[in-house]
């Protein structure tokens, strides 16, 4: 079986998962976080779309890593896991969130690559840092709000916010290894897009 074929069916498997999230949040009549699972099972079938429209292939553990990252949120929000164990799964959640947020990030520069926007390694990796950093920077901010707001417990301090920036550039850093284990197998004279046409 091929990595492409592997990735699909697990992909299947997260879908399925949500069908019962969805389910789960009916029974508890938790009609946001019902519409939150939707939202996520259609953000998952997104990058297939987008690898039928450009006829491409994004790197391999790219759409799986975000299925799950997206899991860890929706399971973590219905089962009540976020508090159940935090600190700790929040931090988790956070890593793999950021991780799989710098492969799509990583995936984008290859499409620029591709489209003869030309980008060096180095600055594939800076940009996975920074926009990453400043995608968490602001999901700490806007926890702060909706705590505000309407009296929720996401955001647990400053200390908190300081831990999930770390988990953060953990993950930033993790998508950057990945990065870079994926440019070392293009070809010498190839364009780093080549990763976006070879086989998985």
């Amino acid at each position: 079986m091929s990595g492409r074929a592997y990735e699909g069916y697990l992909l299947l498997f997260f879908e399925l998962l949500f069908l019962g999230f969805a389910y789960q949040a009916v029974l508890i009549d938790d009609t946001t976080r019902f519409y939150v699972v939707i939202i996520s099972m259609i953000l998952i079938l997104v990058p297939l779309l987008f690898e039928r429209y450009f006829a491409i292939s994004l790197p391999a553990g790219t759409k799986t890593l975000i299925a799950f990252a997206l899991f860890l949120h929706v399971a973590g929000g219905i089962n009540r896991w976020y508090w159940k164990f935090m600190p700790y799964y929040d931090k988790v959640a956070h890593v793999f969130s950021a991780f799989a947020l710098g492969l799509l990030i990583f995936s984008f520069f290859l499409l620029l690559d591709y489209w003869e926007i030309r980008m060096q390694p180095s600055r594939m990796y800076a940009g996975i840092f920074i926009i990453v950093l400043i995608f968490g920077s602001c999901w700490e901010i806007g926890e702060y709000y909706i705590d505000i707001l309407v009296k929720s417990s996401y955001n647990n301090g400053l200390t908190d916010s300081i831990l999930d920036l770390i988990s953060n550039t953990l993950g930033s850093f993790l998508a950057i290894a990945m990065a870079r284990h994926a440019l070392r197998k293009v070809p010498l004279g190839d364009n780093p897009s080549y990763l976006l046409k070879a086989p998985d």
